[in-house]
């Protein structure tokens, strides 16, 4: 015998009746109970961490992430993950806001890998030429990337890598606490090498402050005195004639009564066109006063 939905003639006993499979809320609870099996099966910290032990991503799973992140923003390694696999398409503000937290308040493991991120994205960054107004927003937001890592051990390579970012940002203070972290036995040549590069980038006055600040890690009058002199020379080569001056007062410490260091500097300051200040150092050189009072 046919069921009696069979014998239903179209247009004669009506619409034939749909079957229900499931009432409403069955299928919520179906679909409940299919997400539980899922988290159940494919934790999603578990699936992270595999996701992560890949080099790259297809578009579905890449897709899949960016909502897991979208979803899940304080989730430390959701947004490293996103970081690592699209860092060569991010710009530096916006990784700088993906992984400062995670720089700064993830464990150890975590911390290391968005430093090694960030550090990579500032290098980069700063192959471009930037203005002096760039250059000091970039500097305005170093402190926060850069203090967290103070505390922490780190290979030399990344403490390296810290200090040249400070030292390119003319953040000397935070360079050199990085240099000690390395332990570097000869820190004046550590600047003297930072003052080379920002010479060669034309930065006269951070080459400048570079050698100065080598001068005071030095401890024989002789490499004092060829450190003021590279100091004092640089800003003569910028045409920064009175910065020259000024710095040679500020800077000359010990090299008061240094003869040699005062007939340089009757030399400069005549070269500078000021004779009033050249005579003032001449008269110490003859007399060796207690200081120079130009």
């Amino acid at each position: 015998m046919l069921p009696l939905r069979s014998k239903r003639y179209a247009g004669i006993d009506g619409e034939i009746p749909r079957l229900k499979l499931a009432t409403g809320w069955q299928l919520l609870l179906i679909g409940f109970m299919v997400l539980t099996l899922l988290v159940v099966v494919f934790p999603r910290k578990e699936l992270v961490a595999k996701l992560y032990e890949q080099e790259a991503l297809d578009e579905l799973t890449l897709s899949y992430i960016q909502n897991l992140y979208k979803a899940s923003a304080g989730n430390l390694d959701v947004a490293l993950l996103l970081a690592r696999v699209q860092q060569e398409k991010l710009d530096l503000p916006t990784l700088l806001l993906m992984l400062l937290p995670t720089a700064a308040d993830g464990d150890l493991r975590q911390r290391t890998a968005a430093r090694t991120i960030l550090l990579k994205a500032y290098s980069s960054h700063l192959q471009k030429k930037w203005s002096n107004a760039q250059l000091a927003s970039l500097r305005e937001g170093l402190s926060a990337f850069i203090n967290p890592a103070l505390d922490d051990t780190m290979s030399e390579p990344m403490a390296q890598q810290f200090a040249d970012l400070a030292f390119r940002l003319d953040r000397p203070d935070l360079g050199l606490k990085f240099i000690e972290k390395i332990q570097i036995d000869n820190v004046a040549q550590a600047l003297k090498t930072y003052a080379a590069n920002a010479l060669a980038t034309g930065n006269y006055e951070q080459a400048a402050r570079y050698y100065f600040l080598a001068q005071d890690k030095t401890q024989t009058l002789a490499e004092q005195r060829v450190l003021f002199a590279a100091g004092v020379d640089t800003l003569m080569a910028g045409g920064f004639y009175n910065s020259a001056m000024t710095s040679a007062r500020t800077h000359i410490g010990s090299l008061a009564h240094d003869r040699t260091t005062l007939r340089y500097l009757a030399r400069i300051a005549l070269a500078a066109g000021n004779p009033a200040e050249a005579n003032a150092y001449a008269k110490s050189l003859m007399y060796q006063t207690d200081g120079v009072q130009p």
